[in-house]
């Protein structure tokens, strides 16, 4: 079988979406399947996606945030098995007469982005099918739009939603009941496999809470901060620790000056090793506004820590409230500084909850889902 990926994620390096398609795509070159990826430059620096071009995958680049091709582009347009004119995706697509087209969109209504695409695999009659790694609560619409995005939706023959509130939220905002949908797992970044046993229980005080994010407005850190100001200000031994970078870096610095938090607060950039960061803290915190499901929640889980997140994306199917973790019923300052105060409270039980969130993730997560996508 000939098989196209396409990733509409062109502005940010590799990520959990990567590691999904990725993951399929591999699976289908074992099998002996023809394999076309469409792919942007910064996604195109992983090692897997050279791994994949050395397995005999071909490598379209697509134009990235750079504009026009940089140095990058045109190192990687040298090595064997990459297109050379990345900017004309359906026709390189059309070129490679797939049997399937996997679309991995960074944002679910992303195929309206993509019309000439979208149009040539409905009118030629190619399957396609979509990964939705990620919804909005309240995306802006307007009636072309949504008309658009329903069709390009009720179109393929399968969509896999990475959360069961990601795609309730997407029938809802189409009013469609899109019967080609399911949901399924997404591939942990860092360490695909479960841990034996869960990284030991640093000794407390202070107490550390870890943030792991890309540092956008989207992941909700600025808000964390005010929140934590709120809810915990000076009068708890408590630590926050950043992991992770982005354009948002310079403004959350000054909004824990501006908060009186500098002291409390680390950036620690990006760390390759999960169980680096769990030997030095107890809870796992995410504030996202919006979001499909990071997988640091379920890879936090997975090594004894209790989780406190916000309602959105596929939060509430990895974490029970009160036996494994913390739900904030919405993303505002009030909200989660209530939220974070409820989790103070119980800290003496994050131990115990962690124990329990570990044994939870076992049970519920499927790290083989991904085969599915090329079933």
């Amino acid at each position: 079988m000939k098989i196209a990926f396409v990733s509409t994620i062109l502005h940010y390096p590799w990520g959990g979406a990567d590691a999904l398609w990725t993951a399929a795509a591999e699976t289908a070159l074992a099998r002996g399947d023809q394999v076309f990826a469409a792919i942007a430059p910064l996604t195109a620096r992983h090692e897997r996606m050279a791994a994949l071009a050395a397995r005999g995958a071909t490598v379209a680049l697509r134009p990235g945030p750079e504009g026009a091709a940089s140095p990058w582009q045109r190192a990687w347009r040298k090595v064997p098995g990459t297109a050379r004119h990345p900017d004309r995706l359906r026709d390189r697509i059309r070129a490679f007469r797939p049997d399937l087209v996997v679309i991995s969109c960074g944002g679910t209504y992303d195929p309206i982005l993509e019309p000439a695409l979208v149009a040539w695999l409905q009118a030629s009659g190619t399957r396609y099918r979509l990964i939705a790694n990620y919804q909005e609560e309240h995306p802006i619409l307007d009636e072309p739009g949504r008309q658009a995005a329903r069709a390009a939706l009720t179109g393929a023959e399968r969509i896999f939603c990475v959360s069961p509130r990601n795609l309730e939220l997407t029938r809802r905002q189409l009013l469609a009941p899109l019967p080609n949908a399911e949901t399924i797992h997404g591939c942990m970044v860092h360490n695909p496999v479960a841990p034996d046993a869960p990284v030991a229980w640093p000794a407390p005080p202070p107490w550390s809470l870890a943030c792991i994010a890309r540092l956008e407005p989207i992941k909700g850190v600025d808000l964390l901060i005010h929140a934590l100001a709120a809810g915990l200000g000076q009068q708890a031994e408590w630590r926050l620790n950043i992991y992770g970078r982005g354009p948002q870096q310079a403004y959350l610095e000054a909004c824990a000056r501006a908060t009186g938090l500098a002291d409390r607060i680390r950036f620690h950039g990006f760390v390759a090793q999960l169980d680096d960061i769990w030997k030095q803290n107890h809870l796992f915190v995410s504030p996202a506004i919006d979001e499909g499901v990071p997988m640091t929640l379920p890879e936090a889980m997975l090594r004894g820590r209790a989780a406190l997140a916000t309602r959105v994306g596929g939060a509430t199917e990895w974490i029970d409230p009160g036996q494994t973790g913390f739900i904030c019923p919405a993303p505002t300052v009030e909200l989660l500084a209530g939220s974070l105060r409820e989790a103070w409270d119980q800290r003496g039980r994050w131990q115990e909850m962690g124990v329990a969130a570990a044994r939870r993730t076992r049970a519920l997560y499927r790290p083989d889902d991904y085969r599915r996508i090329v079933a």
